[in-house]
């Protein structure tokens, strides 16, 4: 009764849950809501083994961060033109943004409507994505039409990545999220939006260094280093173009990309290494907290769409099966985990929480993990609710972050208000807790 106790009193003196906890029930917690008018709602029973957490308050969550990613969209202005002068009078497109945080906002937005049913949600997503395709044509024409001032034109909008390409952090996690856009929504699939995906594709398969084994890795804009971070931001994107295109191999490169980067990252502990400098041959010093949950993420999201008589399948619930025994022995008690996982002196951090309560909760839900994991993930979402405003701003979350070689360099990240890192995977977190949509 201690813990739940605990629980009770940090629900109390939150106020972003709309659903407060107003007394103890047998084993459990019963929360009573009130709505609009004040009236009592029906009391909400937390049992005891839901994490301190119940269904209806991670579904309120959810509903909250999705609803407050929305913003007013407005097409462009895209005419043929006779000079770059008349380009720049055209009207640009407002409320699209281009960017990999951008992209798993907008892929946890998609997946929280399994959850919610919310069309505003889902129009917004649709639509951003056909804007910035529309938009990207028109750029790309004016490249081919003027050359390199052209491109200088370009790199000056919202799509300047896109325009770029140059890394996988440009396109990978956007490339996912249209991806998926588009196999949902096939009666709105556009050319233009085949297009941005065909150079997505070709950039990630044909143009992003790699080593000789076939590891994306970063050669030039990091010094040579390979990145956990790509398994998503590559690798995703490889699992999604393989469904997409009912090509096994894109899937398998995304799982080999897993299994070598873990036999230079993976500690015995099961936990790994914020990256490895390939002309040093050593892994980083530290293992940072996203670093580890774009693993697990990618992780899942791979052996989801991996045939069950994949020979690679079996080494990836291995990969997958230590790092969750290690992630469960360093989780906080308020069920968060930490900015270097295994320093506990260290601060919470709110996007590799959810990002760790992504995969756990997909694990128990495919049937790779034992149930009794569910546990462990809604405790992780519990500690997450206290992060999330009453309008749906999730904040203690570490602002985009390299490789660091020393502690300090981790220890004094910002974490600003609302930082975008931690949106999407609190969606999804949710979202797969609650068991909605595809399994």
């Amino acid at each position: 009764m201690k813990k739940t106790t605990c629980w009770f009193q940090k629900v109390l003196r939150n106020p972003s849950f709309a659903v407060l906890a107003l007394f103890l029930l047998n084993d459990g917690c019963a929360s009573s809501a009130r709505d609009g008018t004040g009236a009592s709602l029906a009391p909400v029973v937390v049992p005891p083994d839901s994490g301190g957490i119940s269904d209806t308050e991670i579904r309120d969550v959810v509903e909250r961060v999705a609803r407050h990613q929305i913003q007013p969209l407005a097409d462009g202005e895209y005419p043929a033109v006779t000079n770059l002068d008349e380009a720049r009078s055209a009207r640009r497109p407002e409320g699209i943004a281009w960017n990999y945080p951008q992209g798993v906002m907008l892929y946890g937005m998609e997946r929280s409507t399994d959850l919610t049913g919310d069309a505003g949600v889902d129009r917004f997503v649709v639509e951003h994505n056909l804007i910035c395709a529309r938009y990207y044509r028109w750029l790309a024409g004016l490249e081919k039409q003027f050359g390199d001032e052209g491109r200088q034109f370009a790199r000056r909008t919202s799509l300047k990545l896109l325009v770029e390409l140059g890394s996988l952090d440009s396109c990978g996690a956007m490339g996912n999220e249209m991806l998926v856009s588009m196999m949902r929504h096939p009666d709105q699939v556009t050319p233009d939006e085949k297009a941005v995906v065909a150079r997505i594709a070709d950039w990630v398969v044909h143009q992003q260094d790699r080593l000789p084994d076939g590891t994306l890795w970063r050669s030039k804009e990091m010094g040579g280093t390979v990145w956990p971070d790509d398994l998503y931001m590559g690798g995703v994107f490889l699992v999604r173009y393989g469904v997409y295109t009912h090509n096994r191999k894109y899937i398998d490169d995304a799982a080999n990309n897993i299994i070598h980067q873990a036999a230079l990252e993976q500690d015995r502990d099961g936990l790994w290494f914020h990256g490895y400098f390939v002309d040093e041959k050593q892994h980083a010093p530290f293992k940072w907290g996203r670093g580890n949950g774009w693993v697990t993420v990618a992780l899942v999201e791979t052996l989801s769409a991996m045939p069950k008589g994949d020979p690679l399948r079996p080494k990836l619930l291995f990969i997958l099966r230590q790092q969750i025994e290690g992630l469960k022995k360093v989780q906080a008690p308020d069920g968060m985990w930490r900015q270097v996982l295994d320093k506990p002196e260290l601060w919470e951090e709110t996007s590799c929480t959810p990002m760790f309560a992504y995969g756990i909760a997909r694990a128990v839900n495919r049937g790779w993990i034992d149930a009794s994991d569910m546990a462990v993930a809604r405790r992780a979402f519990a500690g997450i609710a206290q992060q999330v405003t009453a309008d749906g701003e999730v904040n203690g979350t570490c602002q985009g972050t390299n490789i660091g070689r020393d502690l300090v360099f981790y220890i004094q990240r910002r974490r600003p208000d609302n930082d975008p890192h931690g949106r999407g995977p609190v969606m999804l977190a949710g979202t797969e807790i609650l068991r909605a949509g595809e399994k």
